[in-house]
């Protein structure tokens, strides 16, 4: 029998629940050391207020609370605890303090000391700033000399600092107020965080612009504080708690293709029956030429395409010897007819150079004639946004997205999805189509790395692959990420890969990670049921839906000349009720922790005996109650 946690996030036993607190208007989250959700009313002021200590590969240290004392009062609030940071080289404890008093003043202290030698990119606050409130806003500047100056949040994803050299920085809230941050022990910048589709501005410190790494020794001493007060609006909005309403627009869009990654693991028979009921449209496979197993991994690629009935997605991953490497690549004949697409990209830089796409876009076009060819990243979109490649002789840009860039706790996860939608619209202004490949809920590598990372323990579970693929809110992610990707109408997607800890059904095979990654051998996670049920429309077309409350509850609508269905998911950890335009009869499916056993491991029954008819609705909406990360499929 599995937890609750287990089915809902994949993690044997529950994680703490945040703390509400309140300083005097404003309403926020308090999550082990750091403030979430700082809201006005309903307005939202700031998304999150951290500390983080981050390596000399940025990945961030990740951090123990000690000794934590919370006096809370109605209207303020006073935290105090030590942290510790540690990952196989940092080492360090800081002293928190955290106020919230009744005028709305929030204080927050850090003093560290580092208690080993270790170097570091990063050591002290940063402050994340809600798309929605912020975009296009003003904000005033003022920096260490005193001086100010006046700049706006980006709307279009800023490729690079839109805010540099700040002291303090101001700007409207809501109702006439305005929000000031006060900042000491650094300068602080800021930078658009929508480049790795995370959904927020981020102000931090120290300024890129300045040495890094920087080493620190045993006793050395990080000391910082920030100060948020208001400028009180003309009235103070209430905070009002409301149930979720998706509304449906009336415009259509086409789906995009949603193909598959593929991977190294023998498809049994159980597996290849599941993959091609989920009717994917193509296998997106990796040609790297660095790796003398790259033939290998093609040709298995391109049997298991025929196989499952799909076409490849190819990435050809050239080194220096393009034309030589293409050349070996072309003597592996292939049924030009089965390439749907190739992406070139390049190990030495990050985007495709023009000289690749000169030197191999004409041999590629006469050897897959029907196949469009593309340039891009195999790494995110800040890569391509930074250095777009030219276009002119290709037909699609791409790039990868992984929601855990920067964090990888669940809001964060469920935040992430939001945004992806901005880079599709941002690359559309450079090439109409756009193909994002693949999605991943964990990146697969590190592509701002400046030396090896650290390798895992035989028996620990890297870093590449999330317990949360397993789960239900796997399938509540994914549901979010399709919605927003689709909407904003990308012309190809790809997923995850087919099989394994990364894939959307386990396999015959049971986990290599059995303490880490809790999945049963012949496994159907919940995500697979999201696939199948989009992919059944193929050739149809979306209907836009919009969420009053997107952090809370997605929903997906798609339609063919028959069908209709509406797909909602949970993005809480708590029950929802999202109302839906519904007056028709229904065949409604609900996959939560009631039916997560069929639908995983019983999944052949789990669809037909899940189906429940609902009567026409006497009202113009119905509510529907969501369990934690549940989705639900409603058909008619």
């Amino acid at each position: 029998m599995y937890s609750p946690s287990l089915m809902q996030y994949g993690q044997p036993k529950p994680l703490p629940k945040p703390r509400t607190l309140r300083a005097g208007p404003l309403t926020m989250l308090y999550e082990r050391g750091f403030l979430r959700y700082i809201r006005l009313g309903n307005h939202e002021v700031l998304r999150l207020i951290y500390h983080a200590v981050r390596d000399p590969n940025w990945a961030t240290a990740s951090h123990v609370i000690e000794d934590e004392v919370i006096e809370q009062q109605d209207d303020s609030f006073h935290i105090r605890y030590s942290c510790v940071c540690r990952n196989e080289t940092i080492h360090l404890r800081w002293q928190c303090e955290i106020t919230g008093d009744p005028d709305g003043t929030i204080q927050f202290n850090i003093d560290g000391e580092a208690l080993t030698t270790f170097q570091r990119n990063r050591a002290g606050f940063c402050i994340l700033h809600p798309i929605p409130e912020c975009a296009g806003q003003p904000c005033t500047l003022t920096h260490p000399d005193g001086s100010q100056t006046v700049a706006s949040f980006p709307e279009a994803i800023s490729p690079h600092q839109p805010f540099f050299n700040i002291r303090e920085m101001q700007w409207a809230t809501v109702n006439g107020g305005s929000a000031v941050l006060w900042f000491v022990g650094d300068v602080f910048e800021t930078e658009d965080q929508r480049n790795w589709t995370d959904a927020s501005y981020k102000t931090y410190c120290t300024p890129l612009a300045k040495p890094f790494p920087v080493t620190l020794k045993p006793g050395d001493k990080i000391q910082q504080s920030v100060e948020l007060r208001l400028v009180a609006p003309d009235s103070m909005p209430d905070k009002t708690e409301s149930e979720t309403v998706v509304s449906l627009g009336s415009s259509t869009r086409p789906l995009p293709a949603i193909g598959i990654g593929a991977n190294y693991e023998t498809l049994t028979d159980s597996a290849v029956r599941w993959l091609r009921e989920a009717n994917f449209h193509h296998l997106r496979v990796e040609v790297n030429f660095q790796q003398p197993d790259w033939p290998d991994a093609f040709r298995k690629a391109v049997d298991d395409a025929v196989l499952l009935n799909v076409k490849l997605e190819l990435v050809l991953i050239f080194n220096q010897l393009a034309n030589y490497e293409l050349y070996t690549f072309l003597k592996h004949t292939v049924d030009p007819v089965l390439i749907d697409s190739v992406l070139i990209v390049s190990n030495v830089t990050k985007t495709t150079p023009p000289s690749l796409i000169n030197e191999v876009v004409p041999p590629l076009r006469q050897a897959f004639p029907t196949a469009r060819i593309g340039a891009g990243t195999n790494a995110f979109f800040v890569a391509v946004n930074r250095e777009t490649p030219p276009l002119d002789a290709v037909d699609f840009i791409a790039y990868s997205i992984s929601p855990q860039a920067h964090a990888t706790d669940n809001l964060t996860l469920i935040e992430n999805t939001t945004d992806q939608a901005d880079t599709v619209r941002d690359a559309r202004r450079w090439i109409p189509d756009v193909h994002v490949s693949p999605v991943t809920l964990r990146p697969r590598f590190n592509p701002d790395a400046t030396g090896n990372d650290p390798e895992s323990a035989p028996a620990q579970m890297p870093f590449s692959t999330d317990p949360r693929q397993m789960s239900l809110i796997g399938a509540a992610w994914t549901l979010a990420s399709l919605k927003n990707l689709m909407q904003a109408e990308a012309r190809s997607l790809t997923y995850y890969e087919m099989v394994g800890e990364q894939g959307v059904v386990q396999g015959d095979f049971p986990s290599a990670y059995p303490d880490q990654f809790f999945a049963e051998a012949g496994m159907v996670f919940p995500l697979y049921w999201v696939f199948r049920a989009v992919n059944r429309f193929q050739g149809g077309h979306i209907i836009p839906t919009t969420s009053s409350q997107p952090l809370k509850a997605e929903a997906l609508c798609l339609q063919n000349e028959s069908q209709t269905v509406l797909i909602l998911a949970n993005q809480t950890d708590e029950p929802q009720t999202v109302r839906v335009p519904l007056t028709q009869p229904a065949v409604v499916r609900v996959l939560d922790e009631t039916s997560f056993a069929k639908a995983t491991l019983s999944p052949a029954i789990f669809w037909e005996e899940s189906a429940q008819e609902m009567a026409p609705a006497d009202e113009a909406t119905v509510p529907f109650e969501l369990a934690p990360y549940a989705t639900v499929f409603i058909e008619w």
